[in-house]
């Protein structure tokens, strides 16, 4: 009998194929309680000096470029950055019949995220 959701509530999107294929060029860190912000408000699940990736409720456009906001108190980083890629990983039911996507999306970063405090990016 095939798998199905882990819950009547969520519905997982993303294969264990997909967490495999890493074609990563540069070493990713793990990060928690960062958030970042810009056209979409998500949270930065790893970081390396030239990229990221977030998870968010909203996808944004592949190839495009937006500016990015993560603040440390009152300091805020604002850093360009293209998707490179988007996907839906899970939908969350909020209803009877209502979903909450949530996508996972790599970001190349135009500028280097170590040349600041390390205090931005890790607990």
């Amino acid at each position: 009998m095939p798998a199905g959701p882990e819950s009547d509530s969520e519905l997982n999107l993303e294969s264990a194929a997909d967490e495999e294929s890493d074609r990563r060029q540069h070493r990713r860190h793990a990060v928690a309680n960062l958030r970042v912000k810009g056209p979409i408000t998500g949270e930065v699940l790893n970081t390396s000096h030239l990229g990221m990736a977030i998870q968010t409720n909203d996808s944004l456009t592949i190839g495009w470029s937006y500016a990015f906001r993560m603040r440390n108190g009152s300091e805020v980083i604002r850093i360009p950055g293209k998707i490179q890629w988007c996907r839906l990983v899970q939908l969350l039911r909020i209803g009877e019949n209502e979903f909450l996507p949530v996508f996972r999306m790599g970001v190349h970063l135009a500028g280097n995220l170590w040349g600041k405090p390390q205090n931005y990016y890790y607990p």
